[in-house]
Parts: structure tokens; sequence; C-alpha cells
């Protein structure tokens, strides 16, 4: 087997890879040509590397640390997708020696996600999950020269760093408790002391990733500080990267059975998680409600959907049956619509100016329906997402997440699902409260400042109407998502890209099933 043969089923990683280093270098050339060239070189590359995700043959493979296959295959069609609205959305705000930074900086924290989907080992999994991280650490102080940038960027970076700490500590216990880094062959005792503690260190680190309580603290901060393109990044990108994580080291307890009706954790490890869930979408919604300022209420927003997610991280894998009864399925569907309504609500706030300064208060939306009608509907379109109304794809993801938990009969805490369900439905009404007063204030409200529109701004002009009608065709027309995001589990075939034959382990020796 030659090195192509090898290197052919991570080309779209390479690719992403390699364009980032491309577009760093040139944006750091004297030519102010080739600087100016860097988004397009960087839009390129996400194309290609979407273009070479979408003919890539399907099927599940391991080596040197990765797993090709169909979960790989679903995070690159997302990520992918989304990051090239997401770099459309940048397209105006970097200074003209800043865009080559910047345009980089996305990418390499593309390429992260995708190696985090690919991580069949611990330290490939922790790499991936810093490749995500650091860029945003970058985007967040570089985004704006507003002195909060600063501070937010400071904030981030040294909670971030706690954060990886936690998580490679816990996966030095997983190590000791296993014997081995590699995720398809470990076998751990769930109820055992070092790999319990190993998996609460390792989620602590990655609920920071996530925004979940109690490591949401600095979310408003950040979200505030950061540009508001940058925000929406945050909002995606390492979340997905965080639920994609948690997933696997869950599958660590519970390899995946064809059979699964959901999780086999021990009653602790539920009542830690489902705590956190409730805890999570409670906390960002009360909080929600005693914000002015509209991108502290969408970061509060953003720590609630995570609560949302998190409910179907509990549910678990469950094959067979309808579509709407698997609750990792409908995470990995909910995210998608989550980045997508959520970036269009920040495009806006970065399109908009109040009094010649970016909007960010309800008094810089005031009245803005009557000023810049498209502006406030797209919001309108994004807010209502959020909120989970009908027709948009907010509504079909909350119900996806909450419905797979009130369809696990035969989950051994189905009582215990069902009642983070109902407080999952109750917070969403909650949630209704803060969400139509950014509506109101656009539609209700005389405007209080002056109002008007970024010049030049088509590439955020065109990632909102990306975003709108993703939103709503998503919602009218699901179908085509929700099989995409079913595939990584269900009906995949099973082939081998490179096999190596696993090494004898503990997974089917007595004490592991014990």
């Amino acid at each position: 087997m030659n090195g192509g043969d090898l290197l052919r089923p991570i080309a779209p990683e390479l690719t992403v890879l390699v364009g980032a280093c491309v577009v760093l270098l040139a944006g750091v050339t004297r030519a102010g040509r080739a600087r100016g060239l860097t988004g397009w070189l960087a839009l390129g590359t996400i194309v290609t590397a979407l273009l070479i995700a979408w003919n890539s043959p399907a099927g599940n493979g391991t080596a040197f640390g990765m797993r090709v296959g169909d979960l790989a295959w679903y995070v690159r069609m997302i990520a992918l997708a989304v990051g090239a609205v997401v770099l459309l959305v940048h397209w105006q705000l970097p200074s003209a020696d800043e865009r080559g930074d910047v345009f980089a900086m996305i990418l390499f924290s593309l390429a992260g996600i995708l190696g985090t989907a690919l991580a069949d080992d611990l330290v490939l999994l922790f790499l991936s999950l810093e490749l995500v991280s650091v860029p945003t650490y970058v985007l967040v102080s570089i985004g704006r020269s507003d002195v909060r940038a600063q501070e937010a960027g400071v904030k981030y970076f040294f909670l971030g760093a706690l954060a990886s700490a936690l998580m490679v500590y816990g996966f030095s216990f997983l190590y000791g408790a296993s014997g081995t880094t590699a995720i398809s062959t470990m076998a751990l005792n769930p109820r055992g002391g070092y790999a319990t503690l190993g998996l609460v260190l390792a989620f602590a680190g990655l609920a920071y990733k996530i925004a979940a309580v109690p490591f949401h603290a600095y979310v408003a901060d950040v979200y505030q500080g950061a540009a508001s393109p940058v925000t929406g990044l945050l909002g995606f990108f390492p979340k997905l990267a965080g639920f994609i994580a948690i997933m696997k080291l869950l599958w660590i307890v519970q390899p995946f059975d064809p059979v699964a009706t959901g999780w086999n954790l021990p009653w602790a490890a539920f009542v830690f998680l489902w705590i956190v869930a409730a805890a999570t979408m409670t906390v960002g919604n009360v909080l929600g409600l005693m914000q002015t300022n509209v991108k502290r209420m969408l970061a509060y927003s953003s720590i609630a959907h995570s609560g949302y997610m998190l409910v179907g991280v509990l549910v678990g894998p469950v094959t067979g049956g309808a579509a709407f009864r698997d609750g990792i399925s409908a995470v990995l569907f909910y995210i998608v619509i989550y980045g997508l309504m959520n970036l269009g609500a920040f495009t806006v706030l970065a399109m908009i100016t109040s009094d010649g300064r970016a909007a960010e208060d309800l008094d810089d939306v005031a009245g803005l329906a009557r000023r810049q009608p498209v502006a406030a509907l797209a919001l309108a379109v994004c807010v209502f997402s959020l909120m989970g109304m009908p027709p948009t794809a907010g509504f079909l993801g909350k119900l996806y997440v909450f419905s797979s938990a009130l369809a696990a009969g035969n989950n051994p805490y189905y009582s215990a699902l069902i009642a983070l369900a109902i407080i999952g439905v109750i917070n969403s009404a909650i949630a209704a409260a803060y969400y139509l007063r950014i509506i109101g204030a656009c539609y209700v409200r005389d405007a209080v400042r002056e109002l008007g529109v970024v010049p030049k701004s088509f590439g955020l002009q065109l990632g909102l109407v990306i975003c709108c009608t993703a939103v709503l065709l998503i919602g009218l027309w699901p179908r085509g998502l929700i099989a995409m995001a079913r595939r990584p589990f269900h009906d995949a075939p099973v082939t081998t890209l490179v096999h190596t034959p696993p090494p004898p382990t503990m997974m089917n020796s007595p004490s592991a099933q014990r």
C-alpha cells in the first residue's frame, strides 16, 4: 500500500490544514495583492475539502489513531458547510493586515473539529480539541480593537487553559485504568474509581467547550466583548467539537451495540449528567431574562441550548424504530440547526450600526423594522427559531431532542428522562420571554438611536441569506438532514480502510464483562 492510499481517507483534513498554512503565509507577505486574496484562498480551501469529503467512500476503519467512518463523514459535511458561511460572515471583519491571520485561524479551528471526529486516540483527541480552541482565543482578541475584546480574550484563554488541564488530567486516569489510549480498544469498568474520576475530570474540561454549568460563567463576558461574527463562530465550533468528544468518552463506557437502547451508565454518572443538563438549561434561561444586552441574551441562550442537547446525550443511541427515538442523532441534528440560527442572529448584529457603532443593546435594535425591514425580518426568523417556533428548524430540533427522552421506554432511567424533558419544555417557555423582547424591540418600539448598515457588507448579507434560508428550508423539509444525522450509527456498511487487527485487550475479559 503506497502513501497515497494511506493519506486518501484523511484528504479533507489535510486539505484544510495545508490551506490554513498557505493562507497564513499569504497574509504575512509584503505583497498587498496576496493579502487581498486570502479570503478567496480560505473559501476555496473549504469548498475543495467539502467536495473531497462528499465523494469519499463510505465505511469504517481504524489506523494511526484515527477512525474514518460515517461519524467523521457527517462532521465533515456539517462543519465545512457551516464553516463556509462563518467565513463569509467574517469577510469584512479584519483589517488588510490581519486578513490572513483571521481566515487562517478559522481554517485551523475547522481542522480541529474534523480531527476531533476522526480521533480514536486520547492524545489525538486532546490535540484536536486544542486546535479548535487556540485559534478562537486569537480571534476573540483581534476581532475588534475595543478594550473589552482584549479583556474577553484574556478571560477566555486562562479559563480555557484550566479546562484543558482538567481534561488532560482526566485522560491520564482513563489511560491508567485501561492501559491504552486507543478509544476503540479501551474497556473501562464505569464503576471503577480511577475510571470514574477520569470521566468526571474529562467531562469537566469538555463542559467548558460546550458552555455547560458550572463552567459557563465566562460565556456572557466573552460573547459581549468579541466581535459579533466571532461570537457567532464561538456558538458552533467549540460546541460541536465538545459534544463529539463527550459522545466518544461515553462510548468508552458503552461501546456501540447494533441493538442499543441507550448508555449503560451507573446511577451516579447518570444523576451527575442529569443535574448538569437541568442546571445548564435553567441557569442559562433565568440569567437571560435579566439582560438588556442582546449579545448577553444570546450568550445565555447558548448555555441553555447546551442543556437541551445534553438531554439527547443522556438518552444515548437507540437503534431501530422511528428517527425521533435516538438521542445521539437528535443532538447531531440539533447542533447544526443551532449553529445556523445563532450565527444568523449575530450576523444581523454585525451588519447593522447604532450611532455609528456595532449594535448590541435592545435600544440599538429598537425600531429596526421601520429603518431596516429586511434585517429585522432576518433577526426575527433566527430568534423565532431559537425560541422553537414552527415552522422553523429550531422547533424540529427541540422536538427531536425532547421526543427522544419521552420515547426511551426501555431505558432504565426512563422516569428521570421524562422529568428532564418536562424541565426542558418549561425552560423553552421561559426563554420565550427574552426572545420576544428582542423581536418586540425591533417591531414595537420606536427607534432610540440612528440605525444604519455596515457599508460593503456583501459577505454578511450573503451569509445571513444562507442562514435564514437554511433555517426555513430545514424546518419545512428536514428529512435529508435527519437521514444524515442517523447515518453515523445506523445502516452503515462496515468496511476497513486500513485494517490493523486490535491486540488482545480487556474487552472480552471476565473483569470487563463484570
